[in-house]
């Protein structure tokens, strides 16, 4: 068993201890080699002075690995053995070495939707609860740029430390029928005709909110990779005249794809004032909407997502990533320069960049 097998759950963060679960008793050949894997990360991604895993000490239901340095004392991995699980935990130096530790280790955590914990634990809006069941699956990222790659944004011009992709909701059904539910209450008041995605992040959530509603559905491809694809995949051009159109995406960070595909229904005779998304990143991209006639609408935001109302035994988030997230936030282009970045002022008429490569229409 290696790290990339081993699901962890009840990640806990203690000053410079990491602690998780292994939801199963290991076998001895599973501990040799679930110790050796964590060894060689630690040494590659946390600390560089580690020389290697020592020999097991025993006890009765427990075995303790120690981790080598160039001076002591050493970093020591524990496996404490319970009746149906194995409790995993690394004694680190000190916080930091454990708090990068703790990030490594949240991406190999089992992702799965409690809603009753959430709720339990969420003292705020719907829109807080929404935030919470995002971070609980892991659909919201975070990085600092030194463990995984800075995320790119802005149509690749930017960089984020933090990111929400939605794509593997639908994975998990308890999760995305409750998504699909709140989003279908929060679109009832709104007169519409038929349900449009974009490719190829929100067709999916497109066609289950859809099928809840009980109305048609397409899409909107980015590129027309051949000659006889319709760019507007699932609907005729006589069927699409004179409809009102809600567009529906995961999430809102400049809106230019959005605003392009809102032009192009427009041109086809369609009629669309009303753009749906799970999440809203609040980076002043409402404005460029709302000059359109369109209204926007958000099950959850970056303010719910970073709300004291949740708790951190749900967002996993260390300190040092919070007030990171904030830093960014607050001022993007001053956080590039801090990074030594280049930033992108992204001032430009989303008419002046086509929907799809050489500025093909619809066909």
């Amino acid at each position: 068993m290696n790290l990339s097998q081993a699901s962890l759950r009840d990640l806990e963060l203690h000053a410079n201890i990491v602690q998780a679960v292994v939801p199963m008793v290991l076998e001895a050949s599973e501990v040799r080699d679930l110790s050796a894997e964590i060894a060689v990360v630690y040494q590659a991604q946390v600390n560089a002075a580690a020389r290697g895993l020592g020999r097991a000490e025993r006890e009765a239901n427990a075995d303790t690995f120690p981790i080598a340095l160039d001076r002591p004392p050493p970093t020591r991995l524990h496996f404490i053995y319970d009746a149906d699980e194995t409790r995993l935990a690394l004694e680190c130096r000190d916080a930091v070495e454990a708090a990068k530790v703790f990030r490594l280790w949240r991406e190999q955590r089992i992702a799965a939707v409690d809603l009753d914990y959430i709720r339990s634990r969420v003292r705020g809006s719907l829109s807080e609860i929404v935030a919470a069941v995002l971070w609980q699956l892991g659909a919201i990222k975070v990085s600092l740029g030194d463990l995984r790659p800075l995320f790119t944004v802005d149509e690749g011009r930017n960089r984020s430390p933090i990111y929400i992709d939605v794509r593997s909701l639908p994975n998990y059904p308890i999760a995305s029928d409750f998504m699909v539910s709140q989003a279908a209450l929060l679109l009832r008041p709104v007169a519409f005709d038929a349900v449009c995605g974009i490719e190829a992040g929100s067709i999916a959530l497109a066609a289950q909110l859809a099928q809840k509603l009980a109305k048609p559905m397409f899409f909107a491809r980015r590129e027309r990779k051949f000659p006889e694809a319709p760019l507007l995949e699932g609907i005729r051009p006589h069927e699409l005249f004179r409809k009102r159109v809600v567009l529906v995406d995961d999430t809102l960070v400049k809106g230019w794809t959005k605003e392009r595909v809102i032009r192009e229904i427009r041109a086809q005779g369609g009629i669309i004032d009303t753009c749906f998304v799970i999440f809203d990143r609040q980076q002043e991209d409402r404005t460029s909407l709302e000059e359109m006639g369109v209204k926007l609408l958000a099950l959850t935001d970056r303010q719910s997502a970073l709300s004291p109302a949740i708790p951190r035994e749900i967002t996993l988030l260390t300190d040092q990533e919070f007030r990171e997230v904030e830093d960014y936030f607050r001022d993007p282009a001053a956080w590039h320069r801090h990074k030594g970045l280049e930033y992108h002022e992204l001032t430009g008429n989303s008419e002046t960049l086509p929907l799809f490569p050489e500025g093909q229409k619809w066909g």
